[in-house]
């Protein structure tokens, strides 16, 4: 691993994004430079002459001239869009530098110097919408989580290299030096822009979403934006803007009357912003990151304004330190709050409103900082002044409002933290509620049914052509089937039928029926746990079954250490792939455990944005989970969602799982564990890889009887390869089971034809099947009919009822309309694919041009197959979606 692959990782950055981090990185570096400079100039001035009354006329006044340029700010990028009114602002912050110089060079009295630092605050105000507009709509909330805290410690260098510079400064001339280079480095900003504009685009797009349940008040919108979570952001940044500028003012001023000297309290004061600026850097990059990982965002939330409240009462001691006592601990104070609030708190807030639509993010991001950050430091400077007209309220007085304030912060961000979960669900749930999605009702008891009867009915599940009626009986029956459904469920003669009666009760309310379907969620057959958490989702969570659910959630994190050290370390693509599903079904088995344990319509929302194609959809319901599920499990899930190496996520959950046995090879575990685990397909592929050892018939038997023919003849395969080898063990077996030789017989007459693995090669070269996985094709292979057509025989004729799709497999197809030739059909090629979805006459002639070898799946048997497996479904749906769009375009030309 190269060097910088290394600090990408301990920074949390994915290779795909170091350009983008690295660009807005340097961003914020040039706009932290110009900014501080601004600031140095503004304070060398302002802390010369009687700094306790001036600087809170300049809090006063900075503040009304960042309201105004905050209007006009969300004016221009509410009519010009993001992209423009962002060079917008770096050109007028260019144009502002100049007048600045202007004054610096000119004016030597304390209105210039208000007038230096209300220009520094307007450009600060500026340069931060901007730099954080664009954040906003190229980063999603989960990306913010991980980089807002690394881009934006860009300005921290910066910082620190304007507090050293300060240190330089014995004149005002000299001033101009610095506000120079500031002007260089916002014209690099701009350049930096533009790079970053050309590679994303800058634009507040969003998604129609649902209307929210609890919003503000219409006419309050614009003063408050439209979700309660702007509302107590913005009023808990009134408050902190407030109270750090009364930590800042009381740093200085005490600096000021301790040393009086300007030499040594610019000496002094670019010491401290030096230190705090550096400490700032390394815990925003090193720290802020994991903390929020491992801690959430609550905590992270309440830090600052909980132990500046707790800072700011050690201020009752303060009769019994001594100078030096009191200027370290005004020292402590500031950088406290500062780093606290650039490492934690400003990162974290700008994350809150990441799931925000996009043109409300920014609008909350301008009304944050455009208009209640200043009204907090506008209020700071009114109150600051108060003790000048009013003697009497003493140094408390500014201690006790600022402790008020702050408290105030505290119990607003403790509320955020719901606000924030319930706009993540906003953010992911459907425009339009579903009926399926509404409270069931209590299901009727139906009318009552005789033992006989219901015993009857439910054996006709057996029957294809009984099967619609009865469903619908049963379905009328309600709570009085319950135990019928129930006592069947545990004889079920096979899978299919199992399946059928688990979604049965899945849609009886009654307490049998989940007792029942609980049980079968713990059986160790995969398969049937899967029929059992998908009937499950119909019932609300019971507490007292949260212990099992916990417990199956730590058997599938288990297997799914198991799988990800197989995929790893296998060699050939198909058993990755085919693992690779394994996981998927694994994934989806978390996601219906997980529906018992929480929350059912959140995890419901989030396990279907997850999957989603849009990124920031994605992003919103990771959050969601990352907030409401045990974080063991939500790291677990996370790993297995995220796209990397399969030995990566094993390295994870090796961290997580500590104690788990170790790992089985992935060949080894597939054949041990069989169909109770795995799909036909897998263990296909793993008996094809297995080299079985003398005493290893015991575990080929059970493959060797099973229902699958897949699976069948993999067995086959391997017993023909084991009986050679083992001549001995061999005829050991056979002495056990006399009927070994037909196994190997049906393996030669296997070769002989076209075998099961064969069939689904077919399907996989076939345009209509291929992007479905093997593992799901395979249950396809028993309904594929092998059929033969001499030439010029046809295959069907216009009019004739369809009911069934054809491949060809071998020979040429062609269709006619009447004498002309519409189209024709060759190997892996495939028609009559409509007849699968609805039996409508032909509406054209097949003909075999050629003697054709072709497969039939007839319509009632792939009904069947889907029912099983749905994504074959919506793999044919898409398919035919695509030669629709392609139709109508023709149509067009």
């Amino acid at each position: 691993m190269t060097l910088r692959a290394r600090w990408q990782q301990l920074l949390g950055i994915r290779p795909e994004e170091g350009r983008t981090v690295g660009l807005f990185f340097l961003h914020n570096f040039l706009l932290g430079i110009g900014t501080i400079l601004v600031y140095v100039a503004a304070n060398v001035i302002l802390l010369e002459n009687q700094p306790e009354r001036n600087l809170p006329l300049a809090y006063g006044v900075a503040a009304l001239a960042m309201i105004v340029a905050g209007r006009v700010y969300a004016h221009y990028e509410h009519h010009l869009g993001l992209q423009r009114v962002a060079v917008r602002v770096l050109l007028a912050v260019v144009a502002l530098m100049a007048v600045i110089g202007v004054l610096v060079a000119v004016g030597h009295s304390v209105w210039a110097a208000i007038a230096i630092m209300t220009g520094y605050r307007v450009i600060y105000l500026l340069t931060n919408l901007e730099f954080w507009g664009v954040s906003a709509v190229v980063f999603d909330v989960r990306q913010g989580r991980r980089l807002f805290s690394v881009i934006s410690s860009g300005d921290m260098p910066a910082k620190a290299l304007g507090a050293v510079l300060a240190l330089l400064i014995h004149h005002h001339t000299e001033l101009l030096w610095l506000l120079l280079l500031a002007f260089g480095a916002y014209v690099g900003a701009l350049l930096v822009l533009r790079a970053t504009g050309r590679e994303h685009v800058v634009a507040a797009h969003s998604r129609a979403r649902a209307e929210r349940t609890e919003a503000v008040a219409a006419p309050l919108q614009r003063w408050f934006g439209s979700s309660r979570l702007v509302l107590t952001m913005c009023l808990s940044m009134l408050a902190i803007a407030a109270v750090t500028t009364g930590i800042e003012y009381t740093f200085f001023v005490h600096v000021k009357h301790r040393f009086h000297d300007q030499s040594v309290v610019m000496r002094y004061v670019s010491t401290v912003l030096a230190l705090t600026y550096l400490v700032a850097l390394v815990v925003k990059l090193v720290v802020t990151g994991k903390v929020l990982d491992r801690a959430g965002v609550r905590p992270v939330l309440l830090a600052l304004p909980g132990l500046v409240v707790a800072g700011l009462a050690l201020y009752g001691w303060h009769d019994t330190w001594a100078d030096e006592g009191l200027l370290l601990y005004f020292c402590a104070l500031f950088l406290t709050l500062e780093v606290l609030r650039r490492a934690f708190f400003d990162p974290v807030f700008l994350v809150l409103f990441q799931p925000l639509p996009a043109p409300e993010r920014l609008q909350a991001h301008t009304l944050a900082k455009g208009l209640y950050e200043p009204l907090g430091m506008g209020l700071a400077g009114l109150l600051l002044l108060l003790p000048h007209r009013l003697p009497a309220l003493g140094t408390g007085f500014a201690f006790g409002w600022m402790a008020l304030l702050m408290t105030g912060a505290l119990l607003l961000l403790y509320r955020t933290y719901g606000q924030y979960l319930g706009e993540l669900q906003h953010a992911v749930s459907r425009r339009f509620a579903l009926a399926e999605e509404l409270p069931a009702a209590e299901a009727p008891n139906g009318t009552a049914a005789s033992a006989e009867e219901l015993i009857s009915l439910v054996q006709a599940l057996l029957d294809k052509t009984a099967r619609p009626a009865a469903t619908v009986k049963l379905r009328q029956l309600g709570a009085t089937a319950a135990p019928a459904l129930a006592a069947a469920l545990h004889s079920a003669p096979d899978d299919a039928q199992l399946r059928r009666l688990a979604n049965l009760l899945g849609h009886v309310p009654h307490p049998l029926s989940r007792t029942a379907l609980v049980e079968l969620a713990q059986r160790p057959a995969l398969l049937q746990r899967e029929a059992a958490l998908r009937a499950l989702r119909g019932f609300a969570p019971e507490p007292t079954d949260a212990p099992v659910f916990q417990g199956l959630v730590q058997q599938e994190l288990v297997l799914a250490r198991q799988l990800l050290h197989g995929k790893a370390a296998a060699t050939l693509q198909p058993l990755r792939d085919a693992l690779a599903y394994e996981l998927h079904r694994l994934e989806q088995r978390l996601f219906g455990l997980l529906l018992q344990l929480y929350p059912p319509q959140a995890i419901a929302d989030a396990q279907r944005s997850v999957t989603h194609a849009a990124r920031e959809r994605q992003a919103n319901a990771l959050e969601i989970l990352d907030n409401l599920i045990a974080r063991p499990i939500y790291q677990a899930l996370q790993t297995l969602l995220e796209l990397r190496p399969a030995a990566e996520k094993a390295q994870v959950f090796d961290r997580l799982l500590p104690t788990a046995p170790a790992p089985v090879p992935a060949v080894a575990l597939v054949v041990e564990r069989g169909e109770t685990l795995f799909s036909d397909w897998t263990i296909s592929l793993a008996l094809g890889q297995w080299q079985p050892a003398a005493a290893g018939f015991a575990l080929l038997w059970p493959h060797l009887q099973s229902s699958s023919q897949l699976v069948r003849e993999s067995a086959a395969a391997a017993l023909a390869r084991w009986a050679p080898a083992y001549p001995a063990a061999y005829q050991a077996a056979l002495l056990q089971h006399p009927s070994l030789p037909e196994f190997l017989m049906s393996h030669s007459a296997t070769a002989a034809h076209l075998s099961a693995a064969d069939r689904v090669a077919v399907l996989q070269h076939t345009a209509l099947f291929a992007a479905t996985p093997a593992n799901v094709l395979s249950s396809i292979v028993p309904i594929m009919k092998e059929v033969a057509f001499a030439a010029q025989e046809h295959i069907f004729a216009k009019g004739d009822l369809g009911a069934s799709l054809f491949i060809v497999y071998e020979g040429e197809v062609g269709v006619f309309h009447g004498e002309q030739q519409l189209a024709t059909f060759r190997k892996g090629d495939f028609f009559g694919e409509l007849a699968l979805l609805d039996a409508e006459p032909r509406s054209a002639t097949a003909v075999a041009q050629t003697p054709v070898l072709a497969f039939r799946l007839d319509q009632d048997d792939f009904y069947d197959v889907m029912e099983e497996r749905p994504e074959v479904l919506r793999n044919i749906l898409r398919v035919l979606c695509q030669r629709l769009r392609k139709q109508n375009e023709l149509v067009k030309q």
